[in-house]
């Protein structure tokens, strides 16, 4: 399929070389000279760039530069906090530059809904990020590249799965019930098949992120905001060609502390100890007795209680001397299984270039990430090529053309990430992962042993993932109307997918302790079949689908002397067919023959489907400005979708935006000298919204509609249908309404800049059943027809604080953002009779549902006189009797006992309500460095592993627990499994085991170093550029013990990425 794809595409590519005009390819160069100053002093590390080239050097010490530049070329001056200037060369050879201190963003140039805007007259609560800055981050996916570089943006990288390494991204905290994700849109394009998730950043211009009212202009999908992402174009200019290596390792950001085997051997001690005695007065005496002979007599009913298995005083001597390295082990899981760095790298060649009536850009690249694993069976490999043609065909027509062709391919062992990191976590230190001699140990459960269920040797899943992505644009002026602009575009998604997953028997090694190999010393291991299946088995699936854009618009832009009037309007439709086939076949003739033809007959299946969707949307702006002072917009969005009913498929959505410039006022520049610029914005604005319910898009909830089921009659098993929703007629957009007010000011000439916004968003009519309102007994909870009833409320601000000046030499730019959300449920599915303090309603919802309920953690009952002085019966949730190390709950209601109406509703979920970062770049002559710090706080996670005799404990259990050493009062004594009232049912539910999830963290770093020009030009090379990059580096974090982003407490997941990177930019 890459071939299919990629191949017409790289003939297209030889076409157009082979097709560019003589002159681009023989201009001719000159050397240029000059210096460079700023006020009254030479300016050092100015970048002096032939425009629309790759082509650049830096002013020395004294301000001065040199460079080959085409006789009839431009350059471009560029430095922190000053204006960029573009100076014709017009043959000339001496060329001296004077550079006038600025705030550039009043003169940058913004992407907005359906066109641009300069910063100057953006009304709206936009934010934007250029490529460049993403492309300094080694991720491999683009979505973990935005954190702490705009305010507003929420970005909680989960896991760092090759693959499926993406981060959640949310715009202004959480706005809805379902869906919460941003509306993508590339090149003009919403929602193109893979989203950003996948894009190569060299590829990137900039990313805008729309946040207010702005958004409401892309309809349907933009409620919780939209991220506009821009692709390069060719530059005029011969052709110039630029290659990108880079080299990087990987490794878990944190890996969770275990227990040892000592430790762990003398807590599973203690355990036996509090489980088997029965009177907490004999449990010094039984665990010195467990501590020394192994066992012990409870003589409140003459019980023997003994050590667990492995772990009597004989094998604690063992552990510890490591006398025994084949029987008594000191096993660390992770150590063995996890390498200590995973090599990853990525390539990439671009060529750019063209004439005044073509330009065109080709990008080539190419990336491959290896597991974490020894033996890795995970994997991820990406080709990626992007073709961008843009041609003027005459002055009064213009085109341009997009093509991608990109391939994903996926690699895993058959068992998930999830079910191999609960194994990590659960592999006990007295058992071995590997024995001595290399050969694998036995299962921790199921036949899984990480060791080799992280490989190939139990099959193989692999995930192939492959896309064709066009758009073409053609923009007409009206010669009979000055101002008038046509356009129109089309565009093609078309997307494969194929996996196949091959599942095999695998064999693990055990030892009995009695069996030696004939010298007398070796154990002697037993092969054995320890996977769940005898026979082998194959799973394959397949889809298609074919999305189609099709756009377009009517631009008019006026001046009337100090007025400005632009008006847009445009129609877009937008299509989707979707074809999916699976099928499963067991029992084939052999593990080497993997195709489904192979395959036995029996317990065979298939299955498939089709889905189409169709979109239909009405947009339009009126903007008008006054000298950039007085600033007024006028938007829509008329919007059809197809998952409500006919009557009721449309639904108009309007927003106003506005701004005022105070600074330009004359009597503000005579009299508030120290601020150079002022202005205020406030926006408010309507966005219809598709519902969701959970995370599946709720169609067709207007129909009562049927699904597939398997009934038993006279004794055979006869398909037949069900009802799986009840209709509801009046099913409709749920709306957001969303409200900002900003301000920005600059001071110091334009060094100091400050931006502050406050927003208010309100969901309405969002989708919920009414399950609560219903008693389950009546049988109907589960096809209740979800009603457009709820509301959530979101309020917040955000800020931005930037300065950017030169010490001598050297320049640097500081900024710091951030970002604070809350939202609460206003009203939805609260069942009735809940206690006030229970309540959801009014508290804030997260990616988690509603806010923890909880029972309150009030200490440790620390000595059997606490428990006495107890008055509070926990029966109520399962203590039949209390003894010392438990833990104390808060007695809510004051009934005197602890039961489900004990439990509270906090404040708090999951998710970070603030977020922030902290970006500096510094350049001094030739060196360049850039550090980006983030940070969020606000959120909480659940932490509770499978630990006991089921698997180890973390080491935080091991350092804050009860003792009798040690009776604390604060930490509890420590428990297999759930068998305590606080560690299982439903007491173990309660916030002592909710930590903080705060934390600053090193996100990013790049120091790189640029080689003078003079160096190069022998080499016939324009620009050589060694640098070092890293992410994820350091975190202060207060849980210590996942990593503070993970989204589950347990541990079950493949850990986020450290990276550390090497590369290499050449250009020619």
């Amino acid at each position: 399929m890459r071939d299919q794809i990629l191949k017409p595409l790289r003939m297209l590519f030889m076409v157009l070389v082979a097709a560019l005009p003589g002159h681009v390819l023989l201009a001719q160069d000159i050397t240029v000279s000059g210096t460079v100053t700023g006020g009254d002093a030479a300016l050092a590390g100015v970048t002096v760039q032939v425009k629309g080239t790759v082509f650049a050097t830096q002013t020395d010490a004294d301000g001065k530069y040199t460079i080959k530049v085409p006789a009839n070329g431009t350059l471009v001056f560029s430095s922190v906090g000053f204006a960029t200037y573009e100076v014709p060369v017009n043959n000339r050879t001496v060329i001296d530059v004077q550079l006038q201190a600025i705030n550039q963003q009043m003169n940058e140039v913004v992407v907005v809904g359906y066109g641009t805007q300069r910063k100057v007259t953006v009304t709206g609560a936009v934010a934007q990020v250029r490529g460049a800055e993403l492309d300094k981050v080694p991720a491999f996916n683009m979505s973990n590249t935005l954190v702490g570089r705009l305010p507003g943006i929420t970005a909680v990288n989960g896991s760092g799965e090759p693959g499926y390494d993406g981060s959640s991204l949310r715009i202004r905290g959480t706005n809805a019930f379902g869906n919460t994700a941003p509306l993508i849109v590339i090149d003009g394009v919403p929602e193109r098949s893979g989203g950003l998730d996948r894009l190569n950043p060299a590829d990137i211009e900039n990313v805008s992120v729309l946040k207010d009212a702005s958004a409401a202009i892309y309809g349907q999908r933009a409620a919780n905001g939209v991220i506009l992402i821009t692709t390069r174009r060719g530059k005029t200019g011969k052709p110039r060609i630029t290659y990108d290596f880079n080299q990087g390792w990987a490794q878990p950001s944190v890996v969770p502390k275990m227990m040892n085997v000592l430790e762990y051997g003398e807590v599973r001690n203690e355990i036996a100890v509090y489980d088997g005695v029965s009177d907490p007065a004999h449990w010094a005496e039984a665990l010195a007795a467990l501590q020394t002979t192994g066992s012990y007599t409870d003589p409140t009913n003459n019980k023997e209680i003994k050590s667990p298995n492995g772990f009597f005083p004989e094998d604690m001597v063992q552990y510890r001397d490591g006398s025994d390295p084949w029987g008594h082990p000191n096993v660390d899981w992770f150590g063995t299984v996890l390498k200590n760095w995973s090599p990853q790298q990525r390539h990439n060649l671009q060529i750019n270039g063209g004439t005044d009536n073509l330009r065109y850009l080709v990008s080539m690249g190419f990336q491959d990430q290896d597991g974490y694993y020894n033996n890795s069976a995970t994997g991820y490999r990406q080709y990626d090529l992007r073709v961008n043609l843009d041609a003027k065909i005459n002055k009064y027509i213009s085109t341009s053309i997009g093509i991608v062709g990109r391939e994903e391919s996926r690699f895993f062992p058959t068992e998930s990430a999830a079910a191999i990191f609960r194994m990590l976590m659960r592999g006990r230190p007295n058992e071995q992962a590997i024995w001595p001699n290399g050969l694998p140990g036995r299962d921790i459960e199921n036949g899984q042993n990480p060791v080799v269920i992280t490989t190939n040797a139990t099959g193989y899943d692999k995930d192939k993932r492959d896309y064709l992505q066009t758009n073409g644009k053609v923009e007409i002026l009206v010669p009979w109307v000055d101002g008038l602009k046509l356009a129109g575009m089309v565009s093609f998604d078309k997307y494969f997918l194929n996996s196949k997953r091959w599942q095999t028997p695998w064999y693990l090694y055990s030892w009995d302790r009695v069996s030696y190999e004939p010298d007398g010393v070796t154990p002697k291991l037993t092969r054995e079949m320890r996977s769940t299946f005898t026979d082998p088995r194959l799973q394959q699936n397949s889809e298609n689908s074919l999305n189609t854009t099709l756009t377009g618009m009517l631009n008019y832009d006026k001046e009337i002397g100090d007025h400005t009037i632009s008006v847009m309007a445009g129609v877009q439709k937008e299509t989707l067919n979707s074809q999916f086939f699976n099928a499963y076949r067991r029992y084939f003739i052999s593990t080497a023959v993997d195709q489904l033809f192979a395959g036995g007959d029996d317990e065979k299946n298939n299955g498939g489907g089709e889905y189409n969707r169709a979109r239909l949307g009405y947009f339009g702006r009126v903007g008008y400005n006054y000298k950039e002072k007085y600033i007024a917009e006028f938007l829509w969005r008329y919007d059809g979708s197809y998952i409500f009913p006919a009557d009721s498929r449309f639904g108009f959505f309007p927003g106003v935006m506005v701004g005022y410039r105070i600074s330009e006022e004359e009597w503000f520049t005579k009299n508030v000298t120290w601020v150079d610029n002022l202005k205020l914005r406030a926006s408010w604005g309507q966005v219809g919204a598709e519902p969701y319910i959970g995370s599946s898009l709720a169609e067709f909830q207007y129909l009562s509609t049927y699904g597939f089921t398997t009934y038993i009659i006279d004794g055979r098993p006869v398909r037949g249908l069900n009802e799986t929703v009840l209709p509801n007629p009046s099913f409709t957009w749920e709306v957001q309404t969303s409200t900002n007010f900003g301000i920005e000011l600059a001071f110091l000439r334009n060094r100091l800049t400050v931006e502050f916004d406050y927003f208010f968003n309100k969901r309405d009519k969002a989708l919920f059943r009414q399950e609560g309102l219903i008693p389950g007994s009546a049988g109907i909870s589960n096809i209740l027809p979800p009603v457009n009833y709820a509301k959530l409320n979101n309020k917040g601000w955000e800020f931005t604080v930037g300065y950017t000046g030169n010490y001598g030499d050297l320049r640097y730019s500081v900024s710091v953002n951030g970002g604070y959300a809350k939202n609460k449920i206003v009203l939805w599915n609260e069942p009735a009779g809940v206690p006030e303090w229970q309540r959801s309603t009014g508290k804030p919802f997260g990616s988690n549902g509603a806010s923890y309920l909880v029972y309150l953690y009030d200490g440790v009952f620390a000595t059997q006189k606490d428990i006495d002085e107890n008055t509070i019966d926990y029966s109520g949730v399962g203590a039949a009797a209390l003894r010392p190390g438990d833990m104390k709950f808060k007695d809510i209601n004051n009934d005197g006992k602890i039961d489900g109406d004990d439990q509270v509703r906090l404040d708090k979920t999951r998710d970070p309500r603030f977020t922030g970062g902290l970006n500096i770049q510094l350049q001094y002559r030739n060196f360049d460095l850039t550090l980006l710090f983030q940070g969020a706080t606000g959120g909480l996670l659940f932490v509770r592993t499978e630990s006991g005799d089921i698997g180890n404990y973390l080491k935080w259990d091991y350092d804050h627990r009860w003792t009798l050493d040690n009776p604390s009062s604060v930490y509890p004594r420590i428990a297999s499994r759930d068998n305590t009232y606080y560690t299982g049912g439903a007491g173990g539910n309660n916030d002592y085991r909710l930590k903080s999830t705060n934390y600053i963290r090193f996100k990013n770093f790049e120091i790189g170093y640029n080689v003078p020009g003079k160096l190069l030009s022998k080499a016939g090379m324009s620009n050589l550029r060694v640098y070092a990059n890293g992410i994820n580096l350091i975190t202060w974090d207060k849980l210590g013990i996942f990593d503070p982003e993970a989204i589950t407490g347990n541990g079950q997941y493949y850990p986020q990425a450290r990276v550390i990177n090497l590369g290499v930019s050449l250009s020619f």
